[in-house]
Parts: structure tokens; sequence; C-alpha cells
């Protein structure tokens, strides 16, 4: 059976678009804290004040910004990132199952490895969890982040996705894929090649996770970053992109959250998330 999002059940604030913020605006005073955010880091991380939390979250982004400078880390966009709010309880839950029956799960660009402890604080075994980034250095702060080095030991690999040595020897193995904030900054038909030899033949392997996006496609310079680009897909460029390079059959579904505020390309930005799974 074929796992479908439902969309009228995604609920914020994991789904709630970020204020339009000029980089030099991105360094946010305080993480805004949701109702899951709250449970979470009071149950799993075991800090109930509030005060407390807002200083530690404050403490570990100072010395990630000085790792690395992404918006998602000045603007705390990961802290109320999960992925049953970001994608829908009723799939969420489908995901949770097939990783609690010995499916395999990969989370690239998984920076603190957020994602792989979303996954653990709801019952998933963490021996089919795999994570990997390319600076171990956020994996490392997230032991400090979620104060769990005694009890998280799910597998970290460090490396470059477009090595061709990285992760081969689970090619072929991996069921489950989530990519969040990752394909927009890369050349994304090359990053597309190398999930085909990552992900597994069955049907029912799937590929997810958010973007930035536009209404109108385009390619747009980094803020920061001399010669970066961001690709900003729409829905429709985004599966044809995908359809483009993969081969086989696929149902590449994706959905735009956008701004009211139009972009310079007279588009609309916003978030583009994607589920892509194979028939």
């Amino acid at each position: 059976m074929q796992l479908k999002p439902s969309v009228e059940k995604i609920t914020v604030p994991a789904d709630e678009l970020p204020p339009h913020l000029a980089p030099k605006d991105w360094m946010i005073d305080a993480p805004p804290l949701g109702d899951w955010a709250k449970r979470f880091y009071a149950e799993y991380v075991s800090i109930t004040d509030e005060k407390e939390l807002i200083d530690h979250l404050l403490e570990v982004r100072r010395r990630a910004w000085a790792v690395y400078q992404y918006r998602c880390i000045a603007s705390f966009l990961f802290v109320n990132y999960n992925l049953r709010e970001m994608y829908g309880a009723e799939w969420y839950q489908g995901i949770l199952n097939r990783v609690n029956s010995g499916q395999k799960f990969l989370d690239l660009g998984c920076a603190f490895g957020q994602t792989g402890r979303d996954l653990v604080y709801d019952g998933a075994p963490q021996e089919n969890i795999i994570s990997g980034d390319l600076r171990e250095e956020f994996w490392e702060l997230g032991y400090d982040l979620y104060r769990d080095r005694h009890k998280f030991h799910a597998e970290f690999r460090q490396g470059d996705v477009f090595d061709p040595e990285y992760l081969a020897d689970y090619d072929g193995q991996i069921d489950i894929v989530h990519v969040s904030s990752f394909f927009h900054l890369f050349e994304q038909k090359a990053i597309i090649h190398r999930l085909m030899r990552l992900v597994s033949s069955k049907r029912g392997s799937i590929i997810f996770g958010r973007q930035m996006g536009n209404t109108i496609p385009w390619f747009r310079k980094h803020p920061l970053r001399r010669g970066q680009g961001l690709y900003q897909h729409s829905e429709e460029s985004f599966k044809a992109m995908f359809e483009s390079v993969a081969p086989g059959k696929w149902d590449v579904q994706a959905w735009l959250t956008k701004r009211d505020v139009p972009a310079d390309n007279g588009g609309f930005r916003g978030r583009l998330r994607f589920i892509i799974t194979r028939l």
C-alpha cells in the first residue's frame, strides 16, 4: 500500500514559513518554541524550564554558527522541525512503522541529527537509522544540543555526497531517504543520480524532504556565499527535473507553501515539500 501524505492534517508550527529576512537579520534573538519542541526538549533532553531551554539553544546556536553560516541555524529553523507536523501524523506513522519493521532510513544532510532523534523519540530502533553530513562538527554539537551522548548511538557518516565512495556500502539498501534544506544548495540532478544508487529497487522506496521553492522556477545567487546559488523549483519544474533523471517509474508529489510577498523574479518564494515513491 502506498503511503500518501494528508496535506489537510499538516499542522503548525513546523509548517509555518519563517519571516522573510535580509541576511543581516537572520540571527534572530530567541528561538520560537512550539508545543512539540517544548514537549520534546522536556521529555527527551530533560530541560523543562523555558528560560534554561532558550539559553541552551542560544549557546549551541552560537557554536554552530562558528562552524558554518546556514540560515536554518541563525533562525532556529531546526528547533520545531519534526516529521509528524511537517508531513501529517498518518503519513509519518507509516514511515515509523517501516523503520520499526527493519527498513533502513537515511537522513542526508542531517546537521545536528534532529531527524534521527525525532524517530528514536517516537520509538524507532537506532540501528535502522543512518545519518550523514559533510561537517562532523554539527553532529558532535548534536550530542550537546540533545544531551544524549550516553544513549543515542545511531550511525553517523561524515562525507561528501558527490564522492562516489561515500556511503557506497549502502548502495541499493536504503528504503527511505530524508533530505531537508539540502537539494537547493547543489546541482540537483547529480544528487538524484547518487540517490538512485542508494535507494532500494523495491516498490515503495521513498525519497522525501523539503527545499526552497518558487512559483516561477529560477536560480538565485546565494546572499552570503560567492559562487553559490539556490535552486528554486516550482511544483511542476521539480517533478519534471526528477523524472528527467531518475530511471524507472516513480510517483512524484510536490507542493509549495508560498509567501505573499513577490520575489525579484516576479514569482512567490516558499517551501517546497516533496515525496517521491518508487512504483
